[in-house]
């Protein structure tokens, strides 16, 4: 063990083979720009990111990770622990919950679970199980085992092997695929590369949103999109499900919530309704 907590977490977390960056001190957002792409698993650049009376925090970026870690949360009277135990046992299914865990400062928990090799990438989702019951997926990230917040400290709860996500939850998770239109001659609404990589800007500016400016900037992304679905360029569910992936990463952070990122969404959308776009000319 060396003398510093920090580093030794994220060394700790990259020797089960997560890919780690640093959080602020005493936070959850992280430190770095790039988070995603500059996740590591390397002692070197790890000690660069932790040098020796860093306080960091560490973040555990869980699509390269390839992990999807389920949020029990326990705010606003809320019990994730408890809906998930009840999922749990309604499907008979409560040994599944048998995995590597972490408690959080509010009381909640993490429960990690690994996508097989060629397994489903899963985006993050907020409520998708139930109240309470958040996941960080492709996209997203945890705040790892060792990190302290002025709510408390992340605390290894259960030392496990990572237990495959269980095929229940996996069924669960996956998002349902849009509606094909009945009418040959409408509009194709399925993303092609020019109208995939406006929703791919937007939603990275999502993920990206500073602390300040997360409402902000998930509302405009809302409205842009919601002209293009008005415009019959988008089919709806895709946008909203897009968005709310990319909006799910902050919850729990400053007290970013589901509820108001599922508002947030829905706003941005009827307002971008009455402003529909079209480009049929300019792809």
């Amino acid at each position: 063990m060396s003398a510093n907590r920090f580093r030794d977490a994220a060394l700790s977390a990259a020797a089960r083979g997560w890919f780690v960056f640093p959080l602020r001190p005493g936070s959850k957002i992280p430190a770095i720009t790039r988070w995603q792409q500059q996740a590591t698993i390397d002692e070197v650049r790890i000690k660069q990111f932790w040098p020796p009376k860093s306080r960091r925090n560490v973040g555990v970026a869980t699509g390269p990770s390839r992990l999807h870690v389920i949020d029990l949360d326990t705010h606003h009277g809320e019990s994730g622990p408890e809906t998930m135990l009840r999922l749990a046992k309604s499907m008979g299914e409560q040994r599944s919950l048998i995995t590597y865990a972490v408690s959080t400062p509010t009381g909640g928990r993490h429960l990690y679970y690994r996508i097989p090799d060629g397994g489903l990438w899963l985006p993050n989702t907020a409520a998708r199980l139930g109240p309470g019951i958040d996941s960080r997926g492709h996209g997203g990230y945890v705040v790892a085992a060792g990190s302290r917040t002025s709510q408390g400290e992340y605390r290894l709860l259960a030392n496990r092997p990572t237990a495959d996500l269980p095929p229940w939850l996996l069924r669960l998770l996956t998002p349902p695929p849009s509606p094909v239109s009945a009418d040959p001659a409408a509009p194709p609404r399925h993303p092609d590369a020019y109208l995939r990589a406006i929703i791919d800007a937007e939603t990275r500016k999502v993920t990206a949103a500073a602390p300040g400016t997360r409402n902000t900037t998930l509302f405009r992304a809302a409205f842009t999109l919601g002209r293009l679905v008005a415009g019959g360029e988008l089919d709806k569910k895709l946008a909203h499900d897009a968005l709310t992936a990319a909006g799910a990463v902050h919850i729990g952070h400053d007290d970013f919530s589901a509820r108001e990122l599922a508002r947030t969404v829905d706003n941005g959308l009827e307002l971008g309704a009455h402003r529909p776009r079209r480009f049929a000319h300019q792809r």
